[in-house]
């Protein structure tokens, strides 16, 4: 036995009618390493699937109740198991059954009597392939991920705001939702006073507050620079105000920077604009917002302004 084989702790259920070859195969697998479930019908695969979670599945054809042909295809149909590899091991050699072996979904077809070290090969390379696949996977989801979202605040970026809020405000004609743009007040001067890795830190901060706030259905996006939009699903205008004020008496209660050693504390603008009420369109929506925000830094700063017509 070789020292991979000895390393290898992947669970296998193992489903054969015939119990000398379930004995066999068993402690097989058990030496190699693997941690061995067997049982003796096909219903009983598909019962035991959930609470074994094999990451692989050695399959006889000709078992009481459902084969395994059946087992496969039901397996395959199934979101939770479909990407669990199948080995079928029978003694059906003809070229039909090989056939449709492949066909319900099985990745390999061993024939009885096999060789011991052949099927064990086999069963490295598929469980090799999954753990492949699933890192391919968590890789892909990553990388999807990041391309939604800002490196420096973890929140949303312009690019899923766009994609996303025109479909919100498309869905939900009578549903309420506001829109809240920040912007921390005189941050160039947090930059010259502590340095851009600072005023870097302090946006982070930021976000960090943001998100404590949030309700369940909204989210925060990084728009550029030190400015924010606060997409606020199920918020009324008087709601979407509530909640900004809320965000103001948190930053005005926060100090900033203590992590390192220093103490420094800021002040944001907002700009509230409410759809359906003041705009019915992404673009419209937002600029009624950044409208505001303008009209909140002119008038005074640490405040709040809501969108007007006028």
């Amino acid at each position: 036995m070789s020292t991979q084989d000895r390393k290898i702790s992947a669970a296998i259920l193992l489903a054969d009618d015939n119990l000398v070859l379930t004995h066999l195969l068993g402690n097989l697998l058990a030496r190699t390493g693997y941690r061995v479930t067997a049982v003796r019908d096909g219903q009983k695969v598909l019962a035991a699937v959930p609470s074994v979670k094999p990451d692989l599945i050695l399959l006889d054809v000709d078992m009481p109740g459902l084969n395994g042909f059946e087992v496969c295809r039901r397996l395959k149909r199934d979101i939770r198991t479909r990407d669990i590899p199948v080995i079928f091991v029978t003694a059906r050699h003809d070229k039909k059954d090989v056939i449709t072996g492949f066909r319900v979904g099985g990745q390999d077809y061993i024939i009885k009597p096999f060789i011991h070290e052949e099927l064990l090969a086999r069963i490295r390379t598929h469980l090799t392939l999954r753990r492949t696949l699933e890192q391919l996977k968590a890789s892909e989801q990553r990388y999807r991920e990041l391309a939604i979202r800002d490196d420096l605040t973890g929140l949303y970026n312009t690019r899923y705001l766009y994609q996303t809020l025109q479909g919100q405000l498309d869905m939900h004609r009578t549903r309420p939702l506001s829109v809240l743009f920040m912007d921390v007040d005189d941050f160039k001067l947090v930059v010259d006073t502590y340095g851009h890795l600072n005023g870097s830190r302090v946006l982070a901060e930021l976000a960090d507050l943001i998100r404590q706030v949030l309700p369940d259905g909204c989210y925060g996006v990084s728009y550029g620079g030190d400015e924010f939009v606060l997409v606020l699903g199920g918020h009324t205008r008087t709601q979407g105000r509530e909640l900004a004020e809320k965000i103001l008496e948190l930053v005005n209660s926060t100090e900033f920077l203590t992590s390192q050693g220093l103490s420094i504390s800021i002040t944001v603008s907002c700009g509230l604009a409410a759809f359906p009420v003041d705009a019915q369109t992404l673009a419209d929506l937002l600029a009624c917002a950044d409208h505001a925000l303008f009209a909140a830094k002119k008038k005074a700063k640490n405040n709040i302004c809501c969108y007007t017509a006028a």
